[in-house]
């Protein structure tokens, strides 16, 4: 639904609540702030039991911090300091918000909505106690195109499949939905001193962190090189992962570093302004920003899945296995499968995965390893730079069988296979194993036992067909269930 970012004008001062936004381009909040108020003062709150309680990585915080430390320069050049503070969690931070504005003497608060259960309670308390103390809100959508919700079926449901969804997505598209927002000095400057040393930092992630410069300029700077060398041969590049034919912007994505608006726009202005011709790789590539936008829907239309519960119900009672060797050998990549692993340690060393070994990964650990996928997207969510809930929920569930527009539970992808076919040479695989770099082509995929007796790699964690014919087995015994 297209929202007139329009408020009423207040001579008292204004706050932008800086959440999942960290960036000054086309940023709603911050441009009525700077239209509606003669003084602006930006607010980050940040609370570690609450990072935590979201499985957020320490690899994200690093990343979090160095962007704030960034946007505060910015903001800085339009007369707005960027205070941050501490609070203990969600539940704490309302009346930490009230108290900020009183202090300081704010009058409305500015802020881009979030989706997530907790997010949308949190807002709903922060509104309430706000206006108690008469400081106005006004709220606003940057994270999608369309109000979650808006688009519905022809029943009047909420959409559970990609694909309809996109058509009425694109059915219903306007291109004023992309007019830019851009912004200006406000006119009197505040004398609050920032201090962004409010949020504490201990590394203990391995990541270099010299892959993800921080900043909207280096966002910016990656969607352009993007579009302009790699986007043409997206369509068929991108499931290779030795070719990095992906844009590698979803870390700035995940903080609003860089907006999916923004990205739209740029891809489309390449395409002549076209969504399902043209250019394909500058198609599929939008589609990918789509998604996201469909995963915010369902988080917001079904709250079950923020509740550590399955899209589909009746998944529920899957009798999913739990063993803790199999699941250390995962979690550290050593499995056996040299693709699942390869994958893993992308993950372990660059903070990021690439989207097709996301998908290989997964469903080796919900299918063939049968373990419960809720484990599995923690485990990402602990060790990616771009954990983002939606979307890494709306995977792991495709992945296990239990989501939207869920793979069926008798499709499995062979790892093997998937190695095979999208690295054939074993390259990216011998990037992170090096135990392996000896290896032919040939052998990489699966080595053979008469090898495994002279690498130091250790041999597979279980038998691909029998784990496949257990997965299909307990799944089909669940839906038995489920029909009776």
């Amino acid at each position: 639904q297209r929202k007139i970012y329009l408020v009423e004008f207040c001579l008292m001062r204004g706050a932008i609540w800086f959440r999942t936004d960290l960036r000054i381009d086309d940023n709603p909040a911050l441009f009525n702030a700077l239209n509606n108020c003669e003084e602006v003062v930006g607010i980050y709150i940040f609370s570690h039991l609450q990072w935590n309680a979201h499985n957020e990585s320490n690899v994200k915080l690093e990343f979090l911090i160095k962007n704030l430390i960034l946007l505060e320069q910015s903001l800085s050049k339009l007369n707005i300091p960027l205070i941050v503070k501490n609070t203990e969690s969600f539940d704490s931070l309302p009346k930490d918000l009230c108290s900020f504005a009183v202090s300081n003497k704010v009058g409305q608060i500015f802020w881009n909505n979030e989706f997530g259960v907790n997010e949308s309670k949190r807002d709903l308390i922060s509104c309430s106690m706000l206006e108690k103390e008469n400081v106005k809100t006004s709220r606003f959508d940057d994270q999608v195109i369309y109000e979650p919700g808006y688009l519905k079926t022809g029943q009047g449901k909420p959409f559970s499949v990609f694909t309809p969804f996109k058509r009425r997505w694109i059915e219903n598209f306007e291109m004023d939905f992309l007019d830019i927002n851009y912004t200006h000095p406000v006119k009197k400057p505040i004398n609050i001193e920032s201090d962004l040393s409010k949020i504490e930092f201990v590394r203990t992630h391995s990541v270099n962190m010299d892959l993800w410069p921080a900043g909207e300029s280096a966002a910016r700077e990656r969607l352009s090189n993007f579009l302009t060398t790699k986007a043409d041969s997206y369509s068929e590049s991108r499931n290779s992962p030795i070719l990095d034919g992906t844009s590698r912007i979803s870390p700035y994505l995940a903080l609003g570093i860089l907006s999916p608006r923004r990205c739209i726009l740029e891809g489309l202005q390449l395409n002549n302004y076209e969504f399902t011709s043209g250019n394909k790789g500058i198609c599929k590539w939008i589609d990918e920003i789509v998604w996201r936008e469909f995963y915010r829907n369902i988080m917001h239309c079904f709250p079950r899945v923020s509740k550590n519960r399955p899209f589909q119900v009746h998944t529920e009672n899957l009798e999913w296995r739990h063993a803790e060797s199999e699941l250390q050998a995962f979690y550290s990549g050593n499995t056996g499968f040299p693709i699942v692993d390869a994958g893993i340690r992308q993950m372990l060393t660059e903070g990021w995965m690439h989207n097709r070994l996301r998908m290989v990964v997964a469903m080796f650990f919900t299918k063939n390893m049968l373990h419960d996928w809720r484990l599995g997207e923690k485990f990402f969510m602990e060790n990616l730079i771009d954990g983002d809930f939606a979307s890494n929920n709306g995977g792991w569930q495709w992945s296990a069988s239990t989501g939207t527009d869920a793979a069926p539970y008798f499709r499995i992808f062979n790892p093997i296979t998937q190695s095979q076919n999208f690295d054939p040479e074993g390259k990216f695989i011998k990037n992170f194993i090096p135990e392996l770099d000896m290896l032919s082509s040939k052998d990489i995929h699966l080595p053979t036992t008469d090898l495994f007796t002279s690498l130091s790699y250790p041999s597979p964690i279980l038998d691909l067909k029998s784990s496949r014919l257990r997965a299909i087995e307990v799944f089909k015994e669940n839906n038995a269930t489920r029909d009776a």
